[in-house]
């Protein structure tokens, strides 16, 4: 057994990459959720407007983001690391062009959390391509 306690049935160990890329990503959505409670006149607000659409959306939105995690981290999916690396360099200038908007509507601790969230998720990618997580998901055995 391995420190981390996870050997899959062929015999292969994740490498300490993927676990940081899962322990960070969920970290990453935890940051998007203390954001959102940190900001319940956002929530009121959209909530008003959309009623039970927004509700579900949101339920919805956290429950494929958990998924998420689980294709790239426990499934071992490559194409998974790559949409989600494509996704990451999209939200790169999204960040920037909307950052007067998003200080606008979110209080300063809401967007201290969204932004911690949006590194966190940053530094998640980023480690499923080093060279221990290409070897992984490239399906080679690890030494």
């Amino acid at each position: 057994m391995t420190i981390e306690g996870l050997k899959y049935a062929d015999g292969v160990v994740r490498p300490q990459s993927v676990v940081w890329y899962e322990r960070l990503a969920w970290a990453a959505v935890a940051a998007g959720l203390a954001s959102s409670a940190a900001n319940p006149a956002l929530l009121a607000r959209n909530y008003d407007r959309y009623a039970n659409g927004f509700l579900a959306l949101f339920v919805v939105s956290i429950v494929a983001q958990l998924v998420w995690i689980w294709v790239v981290a426990r499934k071992r999916q490559n194409w998974a690391r790559w949409i989600s690396l494509i996704m990451v360099l999209i939200g790169i200038p999204v960040v920037f062009w909307d950052n007067a908007e998003r200080l606008q509507f979110l209080n300063p601790i809401s967007a201290i959390f969204w932004y911690a969230g949006y590194v966190l998720q940053l530094i998640s990618v980023m480690l499923l391509f080093r060279g221990d997580a290409r070897e992984w998901f490239s399906r080679k055995h690890l030494a």
